[in-house]
């Protein structure tokens, strides 16, 4: 009798065991770690918040930064399931590099010059009758750096203002935006999006979009991605639905329609 009453409390033990070990199982979090382009923070952390709400077991780091410099951390290994990218040309070159496993163009930008909102100056040939600074992303690192540097050679006025040494070079569009707000400088480049949002800061320019290259956005999921498979493409596909969409709209992207590769 004590035997089989032994055996009934093991198998009980096991069970309740069992349970335990299943229970965490079911409340684990998978965690994702995304890579994204500075002039996007605002709008991904709030679309975080709305995944995680319908989707509470799986959790997003974000790592903001240029999208340049992004890349160059994704050749050299870095463990990043996911990119968001503001740049075409740092998309061609991880894509034919065969760090891409699918990727989709989500939205387009438009670049705008602004300025702190006292600031003495109503337009861009005001800036240039002045000896004040500007602040741009790095060419090369940061791509509205880049398309700012287009945008000066097509105006016929880099070299000047690189002879003059009055191009402030920042880590990241929104270190522009930082440097204009508290005044260190009064013009600089950045995206309509990052405007948007943001108190006493004044456009005096959109710029023509024929001035550089076109500003196009996109989101892929990486070949050596390291997180569940599942929870990938999960959110993924939550990037893509309409009400994601809306969100992004709302801070003033231009949302479009592609071709996934």
């Amino acid at each position: 009798m004590k035997l089989i009453m032994k055996f009934f409390l093991v198998l009980s033990l096991m069970m309740i065991s069992g349970c335990i070990e299943e229970s965490k199982s079911t409340n684990s979090t998978t965690k994702l770690t995304i890579s994204a382009a500075s002039s996007m923070s605002q709008s991904l952390i709030q679309l975080k918040d709305m995944f995680e709400s319908e989707y509470p077991s799986i959790n997003i780091t974000y790592n903001f930064g240029g999208t340049g410099t992004l890349r160059k951390q994704i050749e050299q290994g870095a463990p990043v399931d996911m990119f968001f990218l503001a740049s075409k040309a740092d998309y061609d070159l991880l894509y034919d590099g065969g760090y891409i496993e699918s990727a989709y163009p989500i939205f387009q930008n438009k670049l705008v010059i602004i300025k702190h909102i006292d600031a003495k100056i109503n337009n861009f040939n005001d800036y240039l009758n002045t000896n004040k600074k500007i602040a741009i992303g790095t060419p090369g690192a940061v791509p509205a750096g880049t398309y700012a540097k287009q945008v000066l050679k097509s105006k016929g006025v880099w070299d000047k203002l690189v002879e003059e040494n009055r191009l402030v070079f920042t880590r990241d569009v929104k270190h522009v935006l930082t440097l204009v707000k508290q005044g260190e400088v009064d013009v600089g480049f950045v995206y309509f999006s990052d405007v948007k949002q943001t108190a006493n800061i004044n456009i005096i320019e959109e710029i023509d979009p024929q001035l550089h290259e076109p500003i196009e956005y996109y989101i892929a999921i990486l070949a050596d991605f390291t997180g569940n498979e599942e929870a990938v493409k999960t959110f993924y596909r939550y990037v893509l639905n309409e009400k994601s969409r809306a969100l992004f709209n709302s801070f003033g992207f231009h949302t479009k329609s592609g071709v996934e590769k």
